[in-house]
């Protein structure tokens, strides 16, 4: 009896020895998996403030880096980046942008092992690219020009339904027989230098497109209710995105109808900021257009049957419309003799801006092909 009694302690001491030990080991794995849970979570965070960091300061590359700089750091702080080191590092070309994060993270595993803290960092590139996609583009398409030259004021004609120029001309390239200049024309600083018989060539024209909302069952494309939505896309652009080498549908030439002219107005008299320098992606006066190789004659009406590619797209800045004739505000064209036009709308309407360079329209699908490059830029994080 004295015997069993003996084993029976001395298996009992056994145990909790084994009982302690085993609870050292948990307690081990649990600080382990709090430490490794917790760098995670760390890392999680810090990851998603350099990314928004990166994206937000890349929003301003490569035109100011000073300022992308200032904003991928407010944006940080803004995030919880406070007391951690913070790194910024932009491209020599200014087109990228690289924010970096590390944090100090206590640690309970390894404080057993004489170690209190590690170092867990992050970081996250946005670059500038070509914007390969573009939402709310307005209704219509614009023939790729030469070249945009952004240091020019250009005039946005709509000359009308009766017009039937050939676009682009052989004898007369660019211009309807039915030419009429602005008033202000010989007095304008942006135009005196051309004269009435020297014709102003910072201009263009556009037509009008259907956008494809599906296809019947032959194959054939079904087109967004034109008639009806047209203005309100117009006024506030169309509610898709639309991506280059996607086709579009040639529906008319444009026009100078009162109701187009007066929707042209008020996105000039709804958006207080006039220096196109300033201008941002949501403004009124802010319109992004598609452009494609070239366009059809004026006179001619499809019915959507002739597609158009997309090739690229532009923003303009519309700054100032005029709305033709107006005796109050002496507002009137004239031709190449210096003759009044005072007969309304459809003949005299046209509207001045000029095309926006490196104009971050936010993120999106990306390009890197030059040929697509008519000043629209987005940022997206590299892989």
């Amino acid at each position: 009896m004295k015997k069993l009694t003996k084993i029976t302690k001395f298996e009992s001491g056994q145990i909790l020895i084994l009982v302690a030990l085993m609870m050292v080991g948990l307690l081990g794995v649990t600080a382990l998996i709090i430490d490794v849970g917790g760098k995670n979570l760390t890392r999680t965070q810090l990851q998603s403030a350099a990314d928004a960091a990166a994206l937000a300061g890349a929003r301003n590359l490569p035109g100011n880096p000073t300022l992308a700089r200032s904003a991928a750091t407010t944006y940080a702080t803004s995030n919880g980046i406070s007391g951690d080191n913070l790194t910024i590092t932009i491209a020599s070309d200014n087109k990228s942008m690289t924010v970096a994060i590390s944090r100090t993270s206590p640690s309970l595993f390894a404080n057993i092992l004489g170690a209190s803290s590690s170092t867990v960092s992050a970081d996250s590139t946005a670059k500038v690219g070509i914007a390969a996609s573009v939402p709310w583009i307005v209704p219509f398409a614009i023939a790729k020009p030469a070249q945009f030259n952004y240091d020019h004021v250009y005039i946005l004609r709509m000359y009308g339904a009766g017009s039937t120029l050939d676009y682009p001309s052989t004898t007369n390239p660019g211009y309807p027989n039915n030419y009429k200049y602005p008033y202000s024309y010989t007095s304008d600083p942006d135009y005196a230098a051309y004269g009435l018989n020297n014709r102003y060539p910072y201009q263009f024209d556009y037509m009008n497109v259907y956008i494809v909302t599906g296809y019947d069952s032959h194959g054939n494309p079904i087109f967004d209710n034109y008639s009806s939505d047209y203005q309100d896309y117009l006024r506030n652009g169309y509610h898709e995105t639309f991506s280059i080498n996607q086709n579009m549908y040639y529906y008319a030439p444009s026009t100078g109808s009162q109701s187009a002219v007066d929707i042209f107005a008020s996105r000039v008299t709804n958006d207080p900021n006039t220096d196109y320098t300033k201008a941002k992606v949501g403004e009124s006066r802010v319109i992004l257009i598609p452009v494609v190789n070239s366009m059809l004659k004026r006179n001619t009406y499809t019915n959507g049957s002739v597609s158009i590619s997309i090739i690229g797209f532009v923003g303009f800045f519309v700054q100032e419309v005029h709305t033709s004739y107006s005796s109050l505000h002496n507002d009137y064209c004239m031709d190449v003799n210096g003759n009044r036009i005072t007969t309304g709308y459809g003949t005299c309407y046209w509207f001045e801006g000029r095309f926006l360079k490196d104009f971050v329209i936010g993120t999106g699908a990306v390009t890197f092909d030059p040929n697509a490059n008519f000043g629209l830029s987005v940022v997206r994080l590299t892989e």
